[in-house]
């Protein structure tokens, strides 16, 4: 059977309370109780002993006022069991045998449990006896003294009301109060519940922890990680998914093209060597030029698209965009726009997936000379440091969309009418198979795309990085 928290929470925490309650009470009445049961014994007592002493006879009025005193009632009885005065006048009339009612002795009775008890007219009494004093003028008599059972069961409970009264009003605040306390813990889980709900549903906001320090916060706070972390662990495997879907086209599109460009890279060529006039044709090389660019893109992609990386070879970072250059160089021509660079003069040689690498700055320096349009300028820089290598290509032009800025380098993102948006994926895809990063910024009207390359790297990371 299913039972809540705050079920949990309340029924044991005010079980203890009633409980706790409850026996303070009763030890306050039983204490009360005693303490006024000696009190009451102790000044019986006393008017017994004033009575034993006495040397006036015991008449009805001497016996009234000793049951004010004390509370008792007297019956006082001659050598012939007769009652001869009573503190109260129906009893005088009640037989009664003596003999089974034991002398008082002060140090005996201490008390009421000490005295026997008898029943008069349906009515008990503590009773005792008390032998009339010489003195008083009645040889023989005896004094009965009869205290009511009623009048200490009374007191008792005029002891409880008071404890029991205030024990119920303050187990009645404790309910009150752990309600209250359960309620808030309920409440607070119930939103956990909810988010952890959420969460497992796919909506991975975050949960107000509250204003109270304690551990419940602590919890909200480790949901809201959690959260945080599943979130970004989705954002991974979108990317994963979607990277692996780029490769797979790019491999695809790239089997596709690549005997194509073969092909027709060598019908120019035969072309070029069987027709004399055909060396002379500046266009037949422009022509060579872009099928090699497109055939270096394609391998690009492949390079991209394979699920391992080609065996590593030691490259000059300068050379091979000095290649670039000249790759681009026809379409910087026709596009009328300047191409800078700046590149150390020492060489920067590293091991590195160069047809992956050289498709990737091909395509951002392609991606340049679009976005800087006519008249416009583009420059590549090469910069090295014992940690990293760092290829930036920029361009003059507007720059990407504000739309665009967080999904940039997502597949198939592009604000070009005509785009695919696959440049800036292969781009970032090729950075991370060497375990570097592709980023952006905007500089002073330039936009900026930086290639950041570790000089080393484990070799044990590469196929993880292709997967």
């Amino acid at each position: 059977m299913r039972s809540s928290i705050r079920r949990r929470i309340l029924v044991p925490l005010v079980a203890i309370q009633i409980l706790t309650v409850a026996a303070i009470t009763a030890a306050g009445i039983i204490l009360a109780a005693r303490r006024d049961e000696r009190r009451n014994v102790a000044r019986l007592t006393a008017v017994l002993d004033v009575l034993e002493r006495a040397t006036f006879p015991p008449t009805p009025r001497v016996l009234g006022q000793m049951h004010g005193l004390s509370g008792a009632h007297f019956l006082a009885r001659d050598s012939k069991d007769r009652t001869t005065a009573a503190s109260r006048p129906e009893l005088a009339d009640e037989p009664l045998d003596l003999r089974r009612i034991p002398v008082h002795q002060r140090d005996r009775f201490e008390s009421w449990r000490d005295w026997p008890m008898l029943s008069i007219r349906g009515e008990t009494y503590y009773g005792a006896l008390l032998s009339a004093p010489a003195s008083s003028g009645t040889g023989g008599s005896t004094l009965l003294v009869l205290y009511p059972e009623s009048s200490w069961s009374a007191a008792i409970r005029d002891f409880a009301m008071a404890p029991i009264g205030l024990g119920l009003a303050a187990i009645a605040l404790m309910v009150v109060v752990s309600r209250w306390i359960a309620d808030r813990i309920s409440r607070r889980l119930l939103h956990l519940r909810e988010q952890v709900a959420r969460i497992a549903d796919g909506d991975f906001l975050e949960l107000d922890p509250g204003t109270a320090d304690d551990e419940l916060r602590d919890l909200a706070g480790s949901v809201n990680q959690m959260s945080a972390r599943l979130r970004d662990m989705r954002q991974t495997i979108i990317r994963a998914e979607r990277t692996q879907l780029l490769a797979r086209l790019a491999a695809g599109f790239a089997h596709q093209l690549r005997n194509s460009l073969t092909g027709a890279r060598l019908s120019v060529q035969l072309h070029r060597k069987r027709c004399a006039s055909a060396e002379a044709d500046p266009s037949l090389g422009v022509a060579l030029r872009q099928l090699s660019l497109t055939e270096e893109q394609v391998r690009g992609l492949l390079a991209v698209g394979r699920r391992e990386t080609l065996p590593r070879r030691a490259c000059d970072f300068g050379e091979m965009l000095r290649e670039v250059e000249a790759l681009l160089e026809p379409s910087r021509r026709h596009a009328g726009v300047s191409l800078d660079h700046d590149f150390p003069l020492e060489p920067v040689i590293q091991e590195i997936d160069e047809p992956s690498l050289r498709a990737a700055v091909l395509n951002l320096a392609l991606n340049a000379l679009e976005a800087a349009g006519p008249g416009g300028r583009t420059k590549l820089c090469l910069l090295a440091s014992e940690k990293e290598v760092i290829i930036e290509v920029g361009d003059d032009g507007p720059g990407p969309p504000n739309d665009l800025e967080r999904a940039i380098f997502e597949p198939f993102v592009t604000s070009k009418p005509e785009g695919v948006g696959l440049g800036l994926a292969l781009a970032s895809r090729a950075a991370e198979l060497h375990r570097g990063t592709l980023s952006w910024r905007r500089d002073d009207r330039w936009t900026w795309f930086r290639l950041a390359l570790p000089r080393a790297f484990a070799d044990s990371d590469e196929n993880g990085a292709d997967e």
